[in-house]
């Protein structure tokens, strides 16, 4: 059997050049480490996929559209009126859809709030960040609003007869003016007054707000939160439908009509910022470019967020001086902060915005776990080892892995930066890694603490139990850090940058913690002893010595698995047949909580949004190609009329829909539409932009639909039809907008500029070309929609499966699969395929792919680290006769071995078949039998027998986490890896320290005990010293932790039972013949 003793006689004898290295390296390392002192990125959790492509290429292609964000604005109960700043528990309780607010009257409708409202507006308006504002496009206003938009501008737009709900409307369909829908001309018996005048009542209010919600078709009513709701008020003087809903046919819809008001709980203030003036000026919006600062005052052990207030100015110098950014998220915090102090009746949310800031505060708020947890983790430690010396080596050997450990990761870090190879993405699992590499660096020490101790009972001295500690222990430890390694390795198959990472910087840790306490923790104890052995003071231990387990008890137990093997296995087989059904139905399921502190402000504003603002999360389907094509129009309206094709109490139902029962999908052509519609109504900005009304063709070859307009004459207005036409309004609409006409909005470049790109930059005089004086190409354009109940994944699937499907007018313009990146110039080439891409994209889509893809993301690391770990172990275990004597056995044993190499090739060419490719399967199944002949069989027997328990036991930790009601998410995805790489370590001690006592000549079940009293000693104290740090860190209000720290804790506590009970009792099945002495199943 293979050791370590020509290491040992290295080492040993050399230990104080090994002493200064140790001192020299963990000196380098000290910059190292300073460059992992930066913030996580929350970016890092992101799902490589097609669907994020899209969103990448949206968030960068039409980077000018803006950046739209906004607060939510709640009644507070009435018990906190006044108070202020606000806070999230002041915030009246939600009474659900359809039942209003009776405090204040009117709800977030009262004057007084509305007041409160404009002033927040009024102080957003005059802020310094006001220069970047871009304008929004008001369904209710018509107006083009600048920066801002709150429910408050809406009334006074309204009430000075200025709305578009006040002007004769468009008729798309008829292409005719009709009468306006209301007025604020006629106020019966109240005098029709201004927002702003001082004679201004509750009652204004209430029939200003009345008429909006009756003839806006649903756009002021989703302002409001979906507890709108007319409610009974014989007081009032107006009568409408109490306890009303929105029909689909965009009216109101009530059993009972009579006197009240209009009330809802909360409603939006929504900001839109200039995204690309404020990058060019120093602000980002990616937190691993922002620079690193504390925004953060300590309360308690716990912190709070003080967000750091940057100056423009401040931020300009940043990016002239090529420092790092501002990060926008402590803009957003800052503001929030401010709103929240003017707060008096409601309270002011930042929604959705600012997670960066909110997972690091977390993190740094949790640190004190990791003192707790040190402090269980040390008294753990002595009452294993019993010797204070021996826990205060333990702890330096601890110290400096950590130190390594973090050292190499920051020179990778840096190494990376300056040749641009980023391959360390730093995330929650980066916090912590310091908790498992503290795990796996305490088993290292104590099983060769252990050793040395047991050696040293045996009566040898301090050089030979160091020498002997080494030579055995540190092979089982080389084996355990290697295939721990490679099992998190396995994690570079993911298509998640914080997983690949986790791999890689689990696997930097794990070499880190082999070195130091697997193999300098002995040579520092052994000059420990002889320091104290030359004073006198050295003190042997006896077998009498109290641990923190007695040691018969696992002497009993590993041997009774022994003698029980059958029993037991059928038991563990029963019980893997009851768990992997579960594990196999395990789904993604990303919560908030999952991540997150519940009850901290920025998972209490998402709870706030999916209860009260159900109207649907924002999705987007992007399509490039040659988008100027009139094909590419046409397949908009027919993909439109596919959504509203579906029966509703039978298909999926998720797409948001507008109060007329239509799906709400926005897109170029309705903007096409606005622009016909406003210039049939002043074509006066038109010809400005070089439209020609003396001529049919609009003196462009464009063709024409001519219309009467009373009083003017006849109209030539551009058809869609036409590519010349598209050219001259995508030009329009993106350099000028579209005007305000006949009730439709006016439309800002930054809003049209969402939902179409020209790949040139548009002449602004002649915009039906480009700068360069050709005819511009129009590459990408935009829909969106939205979803309902986003987190519902089970609902969101077959939903975006049948968009998929509606799709099917893209997907005929394209010669090949819309939802691959196809060549974009070969759009222009094919006037039948202008489409190379569309697909379905934006944050809740994102979000449920990575979601989807948890289950294959879990059984790709789990099945591949699987895969590495046995050849690792055939490896270590690889037979030590020669490649001739080899080839000897296999010629007078052709049947036994032909049998066993068919079963590993069926075995590894199986699972990579089914995780990869068959041509994979083939590749590792060659593999397989050509290192069967380098490395002999028997190897790979004894690998399988080392994998097997752990590998049950996975089987069913993943059966836990199912009944335990959670999901499969980033933690419990990574769980796979560490599960195999940690739990595969303990059966490996026993495996190693069963064939060592073989060697020597013992039996099937006496090896078997030995090895209960011996490795099982530390694997008991390591466990339990394990199980207590992590169960510390369950304690964490952080989602991310506590549910890290639980699942580790049981993983540590399976993995306990799958060496002490299920690996004893598979060698007692496997080698039950007494006689044997050595494992071989090459015999």
């Amino acid at each position: 059997m293979r050791d370590f003793r020509k290491v040992a006689a290295i080492l040993i004898p050399e230990r104080k050049k090994v002493h200064l290295a140790v001192f020299i390296l963990s000196l380098l390392m000290i910059p190292g480490f300073a460059a992992t002192l930066t913030p996580i990125d929350i970016e890092s959790y992101n799902l490589e996929s097609p669907e994020l492509e899209a969103a990448e290429v949206m968030r960068e292609e039409f980077s000018g559209a803006g950046n739209i964000w906004g607060f939510g604005l709640f009644v507070k109960d009435s018990q906190y009126f006044g108070e202020s700043p606000s806070e999230i528990y002041q915030i009246d309780d939600f009474s659900g859809i359809n039942t209003g607010q009776d405090e204040p009257l009117g709800g977030i409708l009262n004057l007084s709030v509305l007041r409160e409202i404009d002033d927040k507006a009024d102080f957003l308006s005059e802020h310094e960040i006001s220069e970047y504002y871009l304008s929004f496009a008001s369904e209710i206003s018509g107006k083009p609003i600048t920066g801002v938009l709150d429910l408050a501008t809406e009334f006074r737009v309204f009430m000075s007869d200025q709305s578009l709900l006040t002007k004769p409307q468009f008729n798309p369909e008829t292409f005719r003016m009709e009468e306006a829908p209301t007025n604020w001309s006629d106020c019966g018996v109240l005098e029709c007054l201004t927002f702003d005048d001082e004679n201004i009542t509750q009652d204004h209010i209430d029939l200003a707000a009345h008429r909006m919600a009756n003839n806006s078709k649903g756009a002021f009513l989703r302002f409001l939160s979906i507890d709108r709701a007319f409610i009974e008020d014989n007081s009032s003087t107006i009568i409408g439908p109490i306890g009303g809903t929105l029909g689909e046919n965009a009216t109101i819809e009530a059993d009972t009509w009579g006197y009240g008001r209009w009330s809802a709980s909360s409603a939006w203030l929504i900001l839109n910022l200039d995204r690309q003036k404020m990058q060019n000026e120093g602000w980002t919006f990616t937190w691993m470019n922002a620079s690193a600062e504390w925004g953060y005052d300590l309360e308690g052990v716990e912190l709070s967020t003080d967000p750091i207030r940057y100056t423009i100015e401040e931020c300009k110098e940043k990016e002239e001086n090529n420092q790092p950014l501002c990060s926008v998220e402590w803009l957003y915090l800052s503001i929030e902060e401010d709103l929240r102090e003017q707060d008096n009746l409601v309270a002011t949310i930042l929604l959705g915005e600012g997670p960066n800031v909110e997972v690091n505060r977390e993190l740094l708020s949790s640190a004190y776990l990791i003192i707790l947890m040190a402090i269980v983790v040390v008294m753990l430690l002595w009452l294993s080892l019993r010797r204070i010396s021996d826990v205060f080596i333990v702890c330096i050997g601890l110290i400096l892995s950590l130190l390594w450990m973090q050292g190499l990761i920051g020179w990778s870090i840096i190494f990376g930066n300056k040749y641009g190879l980023e391959i360390i993405f730093r995330s929650q699992f980066s916090n912590l890694l310091p908790i498992l590499i503290l795990a796996l660096g305490i088993d290292d020490s104590l099983h060769a603490l252990h050793r040395y101790k047991e050696e040293r009972k045996n009566g040898k001295s301090s050089y030979e139990s160091a020498d002997e500690s080494i030579s055995r222990v540190g092979r089982a430890i080389l084996l355990t850090s290697t295939t721990t390694i490679v099992a998190f390795l396995a994690n570079l198959t993911s298509n998640i940058a914080a997983l690949r990472s986790f791999g890689i910087e689990a696997g930097l840790g794990v070499a880190s913690a082999f070195l130091l306490t697997g193999l300098w923790v002995p040579l520092v104890r052994l000059d420990a002893d002889l320091w104290l052995d030359k004073r006198g003071k050295l003190v042997n231990d006896t077998e009498e010595q109290v641990h923190i387990i007695p040691k018969q008890w696992l002497v009993n137990l590993t041997s009774f698995s022994a003698n029980k093997g059958i029993s037991v296995a059928i038991i563990a087989l029963l019980i893997t047949l009851i768990a992997t059904p579960l594990m196999y139905s395990l789904e993604g399921d990303f919560q908030i909580d999952d991540f997150l502190d519940e009850d901290s402000d920025f998972a209490q504003g998402v709870f706030l949004v999916n209860q009260r603002f159900m109207d649907g999360e924002p999705g987007y389907i992007l399509v490039e190609g040659d988008i100027a094509n009139p094909k590419v129009i046409e397949a908009i309206g027919k993909t439109r009329e596919n959504m509203n094709s579906h029966d509703r109490e039978l298909d999926p139902d998720q797409i948001s829909r507008t109060p007329s029962g239509e799906v709400e999908l926005i897109a170029l052509d309705e903007i096409l539409t606005f622009a016909q519609a406003a210039m049939y109504e002043n074509i006066t900005p038109f010809e400005e932009a070089g439209w020609d009304s003396g001529e049919d063709d609009g003196g462009l070859g464009c063709e024409t639909m001519s219309l009467l307009y009373p009083g003017v004459g006849i109209r030539n207005i551009p058809v869609v039809e036409d590519r010349e036409c598209l050219v001259f309004l995508y030009g329009f609409i993106l350099t000028r907008g579209v005007p305000a006409s006949g009730g439709y909005p006016a439309l800002p470049p930054s809003i049209t500029s969402e939902y179409i790109q020209s790949s040139t930059i548009i002449d602004f005089e002649k915009p039906w070309l480009d700068n360069s004086g050709n005819t511009p190409q129009y590459t990408r354009m935009t829909m969106r929609f939205g979803l309902s109940n986003a987190e519902q994944f089970a609902k969101i699937g077959p939903a975006l499966d049948q968009l998929i499907d509606d799709m099917q007018p893209f997907q005929n313009l394209s010669s090949t699969n819309i939802e691959e990146r196809g060549d974009l110039d070969s759009a222009f080439t094919s006037d039948e395929y202008p489409v190379t891409w569309a697909i379905p994209t934006g944050d809740p889509v994102t979000r449920f792919v990575a979601a989807d893809s948890m289950q294959n993301e879990m059984q790709s690391t789990l099945f591949l680290g699987l895969v590495f770990c046995t050849f690792t172990l055939w490896w270590g275990f690889r037979d030590e006769e020669t490649l001739s004597d080899r080839l000897e056995m296999i010629t007078n044993k052709k049947f036994m071995y032909s049998v066993k190499t068919v079963l590993a090739m069926t075995f590894i060419g199986g699972i990579m078949t089914y995780l990869v490719s068959v041509e994979a399967g083939i590749i590792f199944a060659s593999l397989t039998l050509i290192l069967s002949i380098f490395w002999g069989i028997s190897g790979f027997g004894i690998a399988v027998i080392t994998t097997t328990p752990i590998f049950i036991v996975i089987i069913w930790l993943y059966g836990l986490i199912e009944i335990a009601g959670y999901g499969l998410n980033m933690v419990t995805v990574a769980i796979a890896a560490m599960s195999l790489g940690v739990g595969i370590d303990y059966v490996i001690h026993v495996v190693e320290r069963f064939r060592e006592e073989q060697e020597k000549g013992h039996d099937t079940i006496t090896s078997i005990g030995i090895v209960g009293g011996a490795s099982g000693l530390a694997l008991f104290g390591s466990a339990l010293s394990d199980i207590g740090g992590f169960l510390v860190i369950t304690q964490s209000s952080m989602g991310f932790f506590s549910t890290f720290g639980l699942f580790c804790a049981i993983m540590i506590g399976l993995s306990l039972i799958a060496s002490m009970i299920l690996a004893p009792s598979l060698i007692g099945i496997i080698y039950n013949n007494s006689n044997d002495k050595v494992i071989n199943l090459d015999n």
